[in-house]
């Protein structure tokens, strides 16, 4: 699997990394306070038509997509921990 996180502050990123996940998989962090990051990071986002950071997304192996997390709807890098935690 392969998890993009799009954000803007560190501790959303240092969530991510503290936690232990039992299968392996692919992170990459996207910083929009960085010039290139900005430009990737709304690439990623206006797929989805999101606004707020931290923004993730879960693709499988074949690069398909399979979840969103969103910060409209609370801290997205928390949403994510919880939803792998609770499908693992």
């Amino acid at each position: 699997m392969k998890v993009k996180v799009v954000y803007e502050n560190k501790k959303d990123k240092e969530l991510i990394e503290l936690v232990k996940f039992s299968a392996p998989f692919f992170v990459e962090f996207i910083d929009v306070q960085t010039k290139n990051g900005k430009k990737e990071g709304y690439q990623v986002k206006s797929e989805f038509s999101a606004r707020l950071n931290p923004f993730v997304v879960l693709y499988d192996d074949e690069d398909k997509f399979i979840k969103c997390f969103w910060s409209e709807s609370g801290n997205a890098c928390q949403q994510f921990v919880n939803y792998y935690n609770n499908n693992d």
